[in-house]
């Protein structure tokens, strides 16, 4: 089945590129394509979507604006998140948001193509630069951090949402017993296994024992 996919942009041009690359794609099919959150929300009411990908600066109805709506309105829509902005914090506050994907506006057509197939997945994806800013925003100084500075960085929800894992309970029970979405809780995952350097689950229930955080 084809991925059904909006556009949101305000640049023509760039609106015009995204959309000749993806129409290359045979399993993606454009919807449809709008200049601002609210075109793409009057959209969405009479277009059956599963991926949105939106650029953040907009008029009318910016990029976060229009994931929190969507995420409202539309729970089952994948969001993916397209700018210059390179600030960790900001990153951060628009993952937490329920975002699936943040991409830079330069990245390559094959990381806009992966981060389409992850995310159809139900995974959340998040290249290496974006990748490099969370872990900025997190640890400023990470080459020089302690094991007591990991954990004074840690929040409550972080330390109980870690041991949750370590504890096996899945995203959707972990989400459950919080009363959090499962976005946010996949978002302290990544937070967690960036803090911590570990690119698996396992890798990171190993190193919060190792690190006596559990």
């Amino acid at each position: 089945m084809k991925k059904r996919i909006l556009l949101v942009d305000d640049h023509q041009m760039f609106l015009d590129g995204l959309i000749e690359i993806l129409a290359q794609d045979s399993n993606i099919q454009i919807v449809g394509a709008a200049k601002n959150g609210i075109e793409a929300m009057n959209l969405l009411k009479e277009t059956e979507v599963d991926i949105l990908i939106s650029d953040i600066s907009m008029p009318l109805m910016n990029g976060e604006e229009l994931l929190l709506h969507t995420k409202k309105e539309y729970p089952h829509i994948k969001v993916i998140l397209l700018t210059m902005d390179d600030s960790g914090k900001a990153i951060t506050k628009l993952i937490e948001g329920g975002a699936d994907s943040y991409l830079f506006k330069n990245s390559s057509k094959d990381e806009l193509l992966h981060a389409i197939d992850k995310i159809a997945t139900g995974e959340q994806f998040f290249g290496p630069q974006i990748q490099k800013a969370l872990l900025d925003n997190i640890i400023p100084n990470r080459k020089q951090i302690t094991i007591n500075e990991v954990r004074e960085s840690l929040t409550a929800r972080e330390k109980q949402i870690l041991v949750m894992i370590a504890d096996e309970f899945t995203q959707s029970e972990i989400a459950e017993k919080l009363f959090i979405s499962p976005n946010t809780v996949v978002y302290h995952k990544r937070k967690l296994m960036l803090l911590l350097e570990v690119k698996s689950v396992a890798g990171l229930v190993r190193k919060a024992a190792e690190l006596d955080l559990l």
